[in-house]
């Protein structure tokens, strides 16, 4: 902005603009821009195809893998007892008066779940927990008490039966991985030990095994270590009798779960979306073929004479200075009109009343001057020119 309050327009293109921004600012505009189109794109991405309910191999009755515990389920039903995976909630299942619930590795445990054990073992059922408990609740409605045992990283060695519980007879050592260990009995009874406490079972004994069994790992149950030590015959034991069915919380390895999005639909509902998707699409892009561009909004105007206002500048910078005062009259005359109009006088009134009625109504010295003052060189024109200009800005343009 100049003395007279006109502002001048910045020229300058965009990449000019950003090429003046420091280039410390850039990087971080560049990689905050980054970091927000990724996380829009995975968000969107995500709210479509929605995560696949798959389930989990590891510590599953269905898992082949070696930390699976498929070779459990086959060994148990191998021995008389009938195996059911379940692939409901635990408190959606219909657990079997006297069954064992084997629950493996919970992950996403429910305080519904909790109750429904709760119940279950109240009723006569067995549970086995095996690996990091998912919470204190689900220890004290199996066990039955307030004092539980408390699960920590560290592991406890290969584990030695200790105690006279039914579950460890004829056990001499099981096997215990290398994740995983008890700080404290609790109110419960040590059964299996290293050189920290491993396993550990409820009081209450029927039908020759306690109502609650809780190891600090898996380990002994998995795929790849099922066959060492005595982890078959100490799962055996677990079980009970042959004639005890035998159930395995599968919902919590992912297994029965529908998923978000997309990926929540049958197979053959996708790929019906997806080929009427397409379709969309391949009509689309025949449609704007056959119509042709989108029509412009304005028409196009004519564009700016610069070669015209280029050879007129060249044509005035070679006339004489004499020649070049007298052109500026058309400038003047209207330059004094808008003057005089904005000043409220007519056209007639002398120069002197001008000028004061100009500063009267408050118009700067260098618009009014310029106006009722003699043109007698090139740089009258300048000043002249310029007064014109705010004139058509704060009058109302030409007369």
């Amino acid at each position: 902005m100049n003395a007279l309050g006109i502002e001048h327009p910045d020229g300058r293109t965009a990449a000019q603009r950003w090429r003046g921004i420091s280039w410390w600012w850039r990087t971080v505009i560049v990689v905050v821009a980054t970091i927000v189109a990724v996380e829009l794109v995975l968000a969107f991405v995500g709210g479509i195809v929605g995560s696949v309910p798959a389930g989990e191999g590891a510590s599953s009755s269905f898992g082949t893998t070696p930390s699976g515990v498929a070779a459990l389920a086959e060994l148990l039903a191998d021995h008389g007892h009938r195996v059911d995976r379940s692939t409901l909630p635990v408190s959606a299942t219909d657990l079997p008066t006297g069954a064992t619930l084997f629950v493996v590795d919970p992950d996403g445990w429910t305080g519904a779940d909790t109750g429904a054990a709760a119940r279950f073992v109240a009723s006569g059922g067995h549970v086995v927990l095996a690996g990091r408990p998912p919470g204190d609740p689900l220890l004290v409605a199996a066990f039955g008490t307030r004092e539980v045992p408390r699960w920590q990283r560290r592991g406890s060695g290969t584990a030695h039966a200790v105690g006279s519980d039914p579950v460890v007879d004829s056990i001499s050592t099981v096997s215990t991985g290398e994740v995983g260990s008890l700080r404290a009995p609790g109110d419960t009874r040590p059964i299996l030990a290293g050189s920290r406490l491993f396993a550990v079972s409820s009081h209450d004994i029927s039908a020759g095994s306690p109502r609650a069994v809780l190891l600090a790992s898996a380990d002994p149950f998995t795929n790849a270590a099922l066959a060492s030590r005595d982890n078959a015959a100490f799962a055996l034991n677990l079980a009970g009798p042959g004639s005890r069915p035998v159930v395995f919380d599968e919902f919590d390895h992912g297994y029965g779960r529908t998923g978000s999005g997309l990926a929540g639909l049958p197979d053959w509902w996708r790929w019906g979306l997806g080929l009427a998707l397409g379709a969309v699409v391949v009509w689309m892009v025949s449609a704007a073929r056959r119509f042709g561009p989108v029509e412009a909004s304005s028409r196009p105007m004519i564009p700016a004479r610069v070669g015209y206002v280029d050879a007129l500048a060249t044509v005035l910078a070679v006339l004489p200075e004499r020649q070049l005062v007298e052109t500026a009259g058309p400038v003047s005359a209207e330059a004094r009109s808008l003057l005089c109009r904005r000043s409220g006088l007519p056209v007639t009134a002398s120069d002197p009343e001008v000028l004061a009625a100009a500063r009267a109504a408050r118009i700067p010295d260098q618009v009014a001057v310029p106006v009722v003052g003699q043109t007698e060189a090139s740089s009258d024109l300048v000043a002249l020119g310029t007064a014109l200009a705010w004139l058509e800005a704060h009058t109302g343009g030409r007369t």
